[in-house]
């Protein structure tokens, strides 16, 4: 509001005003500010306020205005003591060094290195079905690669038995020991009791724990995913699960590349992929190049 402008309710008075920015507390006074003669002193004497009187004219200037132009006060130390630094820092993001982690991804679960660039995770309720999802193709998948490589590495080593050198790709016409409508029915039937039963797990843990046909069956209370029991007959889980639940994200997701990476090799190449890793038919350069 100025040095001497201003509502006159909300200021010292004029006099007062003038004491303060003219006595030599302020160097910033106006240059209409005037030394003024004391009001007990001679004026030939310039009054010189003592601490005491320097303060007390402080406190009244400063009270009674809201913005304070006049009287400085160093507030900087005593602002740096009464207030506590917080620092939040972020967790890294393994997956791309120098990168943040989301927040809803904590580091609690298995394999967790902070990748979610879409943020598909944030809900906790989603992001715990997808966490079992994940871990459901990662043993499809280590299956599937399993089922791919064996038998075909058994084939070229001799081992016969039927159906040995049928390719993967060509696997699901080749009849069995029974036709293959009676196989894809029969895996209905079975998959459409055991995944009902795993998304009720889900959304409930520990309500299917027990068998419905033998009832004095039962599996331990564990963890989602991991039911434990005879699905554990080594009882490597009574050790450190946590070290095996990492390796198993790991190799699963190692598994979910390779079923893609054989995926594109039966759309470029022909045959399986353990001919592609056999040397190549002898001939001219051109042909084995």
């Amino acid at each position: 509001s100025g040095l001497c402008g201003g509502n006159p309710a909300d200021q010292p008075s004029r006099a007062v005003w003038k004491r303060i920015a003219c006595d030599g507390l302020d160097t910033r006074a106006p240059s209409h500010c005037k030394p003024q003669p004391s009001l007990h002193h001679p004026t030939t004497h310039h009054h010189h306020p003592s601490h005491q009187h320097t303060m007390a004219l402080s406190m009244m200037a400063s009270s009674a205005m809201v913005a304070r132009p006049v009287v400085r006060v160093r507030t900087t130390s005593t602002r740096a003591m009464g207030r506590t630094a917080l620092n939040v820092v972020a967790r890294n993001a393994a997956w791309a060094p120098g990168s943040d982690a989301p927040g809803h991804l904590d580091g609690s679960l298995a394999g967790d290195f902070g990748f979610d660039p879409l943020g598909l995770g944030t809900d906790p309720e989603t992001l715990s079905y997808y966490r079992q999802a994940e871990i459901v193709h990662c043993r499809f998948a280590m299956l599937g690669v399993a089922g791919i490589l064996v038998p075909d590495i058994a084939a070229k080593a001799g081992i016969s038995w039927a159906g040995a050198g049928v390719p993967w790709y060509e696997a699901g016409e080749f009849s069995y020991f029974a036709p293959t409508g009676a196989i894809f029915v029969t895996q209905i039937l079975m998959m459409g009791f055991a995944e009902p039963r795993r998304w009720m797990d889900i959304k409930n843990p520990g309500s299917v724990n027990k068998d419905p046909v033998f009832s004095t069956n039962s599996l331990p209370a564990g963890s989602v995913g991991y039911p434990g029991g005879i699905f554990d007959p080594f009882g490597w889980a009574k050790n450190d699960i946590k070290s095996l639940q990492l390796k198993e994200v790991k190799n699963g997701r190692l598994a979910m590349m390779a079923m893609l990476g054989f995926y594109a090799q039966h759309q470029v190449c022909d045959g399986t992929p353990v001919d592609q890793w056999l040397p190549p038919n002898p001939g001219p350069p051109d042909n084995s190049a």
